[in-house]
């Protein structure tokens, strides 16, 4: 039996400027410190106010301040990505509702995960250990200050671990 193609993930956040390349970052660091060749992960915004930018100055710094090399350019979510990605992992509900807008509501998937993973849009403090109800969202740092972007970290390191451990899950699954 072939084995399938790479968990596809993609980390959306309003301008792909701050939280979503910190993710992309985070999450790709994870995997290649696991040894983890079973999922790609990319980034992209629904608005287009940071297209072609990179991300913001207090994203990156405190990326590199952590280890992370935080390199993305960001990019505007394409229609195609509905069909591309396997999960979509948003940072806050706003994003959730932009996102079903923008995939007409239907579920494009082709990929054979789409068996295992009921639900393509998801929010990333889902994976967050110490979530409690009401902590849905994963706050916007942009226009706040450097706590803001530690704060912000703080949050991702803690979800995005346990969002790869459920990836190597889901791969491992037979489809």
């Amino acid at each position: 039996m072939p084995t399938p193609s790479p968990i596809s993930v993609l980390f959306v956040c309003l301008g792909n400027h701050c939280r979503s390349p910190a993710a992309l970052a985070v999450a790709n660091s994870v995997a290649q410190q696991r040894g983890v060749t079973s999922m790609s992960f990319d980034a992209a915004g629904t608005a287009s106010h940071h297209r072609g930018d990179r991300p913001h100055p207090l994203s990156a710094a405190e990326g590199r301040r952590r280890g992370y090399e935080v390199n993305h350019v960001g990019r505007l979510i394409h229609p195609d990505d509905f069909a591309r990605f396997d999960l979509i992992v948003a940072m806050d509900r706003s994003n959730v509702d932009d996102l079903r807008r923008l995939a007409g509501f239907d579920d494009q998937r082709t990929g054979v995960y789409r068996c295992v993973e009921p639900d393509q849009l998801q929010l990333l403090r889902r994976w967050d250990p110490h979530a409690m109800p009401g902590d849905e969202d994963l706050p916007d740092p942009w226009g706040k200050g450097a706590d803001a972007y530690r704060t912000m970290y703080d949050v991702i390191e803690r979800c995005v671990p346990a969002l790869v451990e459920h990836l190597a899950w889901l791969a491992s699954e037979p489809v």
